[in-house]
C-alpha cells in the first residue's frame, strides 16, 4: 500500500508557479513514472526508515514535515526504471507501508534492504527540496582521486585469500576490496599505518564518514609537513590527569580506553583549520565512528614523549604521556 501525503500543485523551480514555504524534505517527481519513496534519518541513537510515498510525475510530496536539523537523512526511490544508489547508506524497508527502527539484522527480522541516497544538510537548514532526476544525475560521477590518504591497515576479507585494505583521506575511511587488483591490494599490505598516499579509483558506497571503493592506482608519496604529524602521534598514550585513561592512535585512528575497558574510535585528520577555527595550528579533527560527532583540538605540543590538545570550544587542556 502505497501511503499519501501533502501534494503540491507543481513541480518546484517550475516557471509562473508559486513556491509554498516548508519545513522539512520536500521530494519532487520530475521524472515520466510513478516514484515510490521512503525515507530515512536518525533520532537520537536510532535509525529509522519509513515509506512508501506515492508521487505522480509532475507533484511533489513532503515525507518529512519537519526542520532537518537533526542530522543527516536518506532518500529510496523505486519505480519500472529505478534510480539506484550507489553511494549513501543500507537500512531496512518492506513490499508494504512500514516504520522500521533500526537497521541491523534486516533479513532475519522479516524486512528487505535497500541502498538509499545520502541527501546533503547543511548546518542549521532546515529544509531541502531534492528532484528525483537529481538523484540519478548525482550517481553519474563518483570518481575518486585523493592526493592526501593515509594509510591504515588491511585485514583479510571473508573471500579467501583476499584482503579488505583501509585508508584516510578527508575525514572519510575509505575500504577497498572487491573489484581492486590483487596486486594493488598486496602493495597496501606491506605498508605501515599512517604511510602517506595517492590513490584514484571509484566510489561503490558511501555515507557520511565511510566508504567502500574500487581502486585502480594506489602509491606512496612524499611526506608532508601535516603528515609527519601523524607519524608522530602514532603509538599509546596515558593521560597525565587520569592514568586510566589510554589513547592508541594508529594510522588515522584513535581508539580510546578507560581502566581497560573500550570508549570508543574515532577517525582521525591533521589539518590547517578546524570547522570555524584557523590559525596557529596544526588541529586535529576527530569524528565518532558511532555517532559521527565532530571534535576539534588545537595541537599545544607533540614531542618524543608529550602530547598536549587544546580542546576547542571549551578550552579544557588535554596533556598525555607516551607509553613505553
Amino acid at each position: 500500500m502505497l501511503r499519501s501525503a501533502r501534494i503540491s500543485a507543481c513541480l518546484a523551480l517550475t516557471i509562473g508557479c508559486p513556491m509554498a514555504a516548508f519545513a522539512g524534505l520536500e521530494v519532487c517527481n520530475d521524472t515520466e513514472m510513478l516514484q515510490a519513496v521512503a525515507v530515512a534519518y536518525q533520532v537520537g541513537g536510532d535509525k529509522v526508515s519509513e515509506g512508501w510515498w506515492s508521487i505522480k510525475p509532475g507533484t511533489c510530496q513532503t515525507p518529512l514535515a519537519r526542520d532537518l536539523t537533526g542530522g543527516p537523512i536518506y532518500l529510496h526511490a523505486k519505480s519500472p526504471d529505478p534510480l539506484p544508489a550507489r553511494t549513501g547508506a543500507e537500512f531496512c524497508t518492506s513490499e508494504s507501508r512500514f516504520t522500521i527502527v533500526n537497521s541491523d539484522d534486516c533479513i532475519v527480522r522479516g524486512h528487505q534492504i535497500a541502498l538509499f541516497h545520502a541527501i546533503p544538510v547543511e548546518a542549521g537548514q532546515v529544509d531541502v527540496s531534492v528532484k528525483l532526476s537529481q538523484l540519478r544525475e548525482a550517481e553519474a560521477s563518483k570518481e575518486l582521486s585523493r592526493d592526501d590518504a593515509v594509510f591504515q591497515s588491511c585485514r583479510p576479507s571473508k573471500e579467501a585469500d583476499a584482503l579488505v585494505c583501509a585508508f584516510h583521506a578527508g575525514g572519510v575511511r575509505y575500504e577497498a576490496g572487491v573489484g581492486t587488483p590483487a596486486k594493488i591490494l598486496a602493495f597496501l599490505n606491506e605498508l605501515a599505518p599512517a604511510t602517506p598516499l595517492t590513490v584514484r579509483g571509484t566510489i561503490t558506497l558511501q555515507d557520511d564518514i565511510s566508504a567502500t571503493v574500487s581502486l585502480s592506482e594506489a602509491d606512496t608519496r612524499p611526506e608532508s609537513e601535516l603528515d609527519a604529524v601523524y607519524a608522530r602521534l602514532q603509538g599509546e598514550w596515558v593521560s597525565v590527569d587520569d592514568p586510566n585513561e589510554h589513547l592508541t592512535i594508529s594510522g588515522a585512528e584513535r581508539t580510546g580506553t578507560y581502566d581497560g575497558a573500550d570508549t570508543g574510535v574515532d577517525y582521525l585528520s591533521i589539518q590547517t583549520d578546524c570547522d570555524e577555527e584557523s590559525g596557529a595550528g596544526p588541529y586535529l579533527r576527530a569524528i565518532d565512528s558511532a555517532h559521527g560527532d565532530v571534535y576539534c583540538y588545537a595541537i599545544e605540543t607533540l614531542g618524543e614523549d608529550d602530547l598536549s590538545l587544546f580542546y576547542l570550544p571549551r578550552g579544557n587542556l588535554l596533556e598525555y604521556q607516551r607509553v613505553k
